[in-house]
């Protein structure tokens, strides 16, 4: 698996190469990154995120299935308290987890999330908790693995095929002492099934880290 450095501002003002790509840890850890990017796979978040994390180096993932282990979230967040480092579980193609979390802290009633995916007839893959079926299914319902994180439990989620070249859906619907909500994203893939909103969520997170101005 090639990792690829995200290099400190010196490193970019002193040279003009791009990033290395390399496929050892500890070399991938030699280059100094203040943060790192997942895009790879819930199998990278399970063999990467500690050992990242213990030298010291904030972590961003979107394949948030890797983090369906709750043993393995303690780990996280024991490491994270002993390094200083942070772990952030971007949006990624989920509308609504900032509302979602939000209203988690003042209790919720009911969340439910609906995936809908192209298929050649209409038919329920899946249903059932988030947690589960993000283990079940990592490259499909990494979003059912956020849900689940912004909400602090476990939450329903069904997944969907439908016929249709493009069909995608993600509806996210929560209830709670705030009110109710109902967010929902058709993300477009792009040409090589890529999820656009995926790579942008990951460069507003790190957008984010560097801004002094937090909003959401």
């Amino acid at each position: 698996m090639e990792l690829c450095a995200v290099l400190t501002r010196r490193q970019r003002d002193q040279s003009e190469v791009a990033a290395p790509l390399m496929s050892e840890l500890a070399a991938f850890l030699s280059t100094a990154p203040r943060v790192v990017l997942e895009a790879a796979s819930a199998e990278a978040v399970t063999a990467y995120a500690e050992p990242i994390l213990a030298s010291g180096v904030d972590l961003v993932v979107v394949s948030t299935a890797g983090l369906v282990d709750a043993d393995l979230r303690t780990r996280l967040e024991a490491v994270c308290q002993h390094s200083g480092a942070r772990l952030y579980v971007a949006a990624g193609a989920l509308a609504g987890v900032d509302a979602l979390a939000a209203a988690a802290v003042g209790g919720l009633d009911e969340v439910a999330l609906r995936v809908v995916e192209p298929g050649v007839e209409r038919g329920d893959v899946y249903v059932g908790s988030a947690l589960a079926g993000a283990s079940q299914f990592p490259g499909r319902l990494n979003v059912a693995a956020t849900a689940a994180l912004a909400a602090r439990a476990d939450v329903p989620v069904t997944l969907v095929e439908e016929p249709g070249e493009g069909r995608h859906e993600i509806e996210l619907t929560a209830r709670g002492v705030f009110g109710e909500f109902c967010a929902r994203m058709r993300p477009r893939p792009r040409v090589d099934q890529l999820s656009h909103i995926v790579a942008l969520s990951l460069l507003a997170t790190l957008r984010r880290l560097q801004q002094p101005l937090q909003i959401g």
